[in-house]
């Protein structure tokens, strides 16, 4: 009799199992990534049971394509910004901060959203854009971006330490999305490590893995010798290697590269479509699609925009599959040779999950609904 009553709550057991696997497996109601054994749709993001929205920071250099997709995202309901830094690259983070909070103004962005001014320098070395790149964040792409007159009065701390106090006092782990150097990722680590256990992902916009650099749109030395570096990594070559080896200490991260932007380009048709969305979000990324398409474009038609991708690459889990690789930096070389390269090491374990065919294919809308999609 008692084998038997065993073998009865074996079978109810296993039923139990079979009807509620999910229960059974997890019940925990955090955000988190799920790696794929087979690298493929490894950012794929589990909504909260309680449908809540994922905590996240955005960290950018005040580029054009970086406030698209800041654009995007303060739009999107899966996000809750808790906190937006500016590290050092195409913008200085502590002159820029003026015009970004008349575009927050503009937005009705709440001024409970802190913001993080970064190190005007990078971390090591003294590699920076040309000026002629930077003058259009001086300028906030004026005439083509509109800002009010005035802005309100946002709170301000360092970057890194901004970072590193939102994670710890988040009591569930944060997304970041980095679309600039990786300076603030890195000095934030460098203060505490331990925010590694609460950080669900890190979205990377930066490096190239299998195609050549974009150093060389730049004619002139050290740019033009340097066939093989981003931009975005090669600003702080150390701070990238730095956050690139945390990922063997815990970190999840998903890189953006090259090889995936040049897979995605917006048009003028595009551009025409978020403003007829019209609401304040699509109507400001129109704004600055309108500059690209006619100035870093000359007229031409369509235009990358390269932190939009990294951003609807974390926001929808089937837009590209995920490979794992091992990465690291060149950090020896000298500038205007192989530094700021991003280059796979074979037969190492993977510390990185690199986004190489993004496509709108995958997903139920194109890229000109981005917006009235949402």
């Amino acid at each position: 009799m008692k084998k038997l009553i065993v073998s009865c709550l074996a079978i109810i057991l296993s039923l139990l199992v079979a009807v509620f696997p999910a229960s059974a497996k997890n019940n925990s109601s955090q955000n988190k990534l799920i790696h794929s054994p087979t690298g493929k749709g490894v950012n794929q993001l589990v909504a909260s049971a309680s449908g809540g929205r994922t905590p996240l920071i955005f960290d950018d250099d005040g580029s054009q394509d970086g406030m698209t997709a800041l654009s995007y995202l303060l739009a999107n309901p899966k996000f809750d910004i808790k906190a937006i830094t500016l590290c050092q690259g195409i913008a200085d983070p502590a002159t820029f901060v003026g015009n970004f909070e008349r575009m927050l103004g503009r937005l009705g962005v709440s001024t409970d959203i802190p913001l993080g001014i970064g190190r005007s320098e990078a971390l090591s070395g003294h590699n920076t854009y040309p000026q002629f790149i930077r003058d259009g964040a001086v300028t906030f792409w004026s005439p083509f971006v509109k800002l009010p007159e005035t802005a309100p009065t946002y709170k301000t701390k360092p970057a890194a330490k901004l970072i590193v106090e939102t994670i710890k006092k988040s009591p569930e782990p944060v997304t970041i999305l980095a679309t600039g150097s990786l300076t603030n990722i890195a000095e934030a680590l460098r203060l505490d490590p331990g925010i590694i256990k609460n950080i669900s992902v890190i979205e990377i916009m930066g490096g190239s893995v299998y195609l050549p650099g974009n150093l060389g749109v730049v004619p002139e030395p050290p740019f033009s010798t340097n066939k093989v570096a981003e931009f975005n990594i090669w600003v702080d070559p150390v701070a990238a290697q730095e956050v690139f080896k945390a990922g063997e200490k815990g970190l999840k991260i998903q890189l953006t590269p090259l090889d995936a932007t040049h897979e995605i380009s917006f048009s003028r048709e595009d551009q025409q479509a978020w403003l007829a969305t019209k609401t304040p979000e699509s109507e400001m990324a129109a704004e600055f699609l309108d500059f690209a398409l006619t100035v870093i474009q000359s007229g031409n038609d369509p235009n990358p925009v390269w932190d939009l991708v990294a951003a609807i690459n974390l926001a929808e889990p089937n837009f590209s599959p995920e490979t794992p690789l091992h990465l690291e930096v060149d950090t020896k070389t000298a500038p205007g040779e192989n530094q700021g390269q991003t280059y796979v090491v074979p037969n190492a374990p993977p510390n990185i999950y690199v986004s190489l065919k993004p496509s709108f294919d995958n997903l139920s809308f194109k890229a000109g609904e981005l917006f009235s999609s949402l």
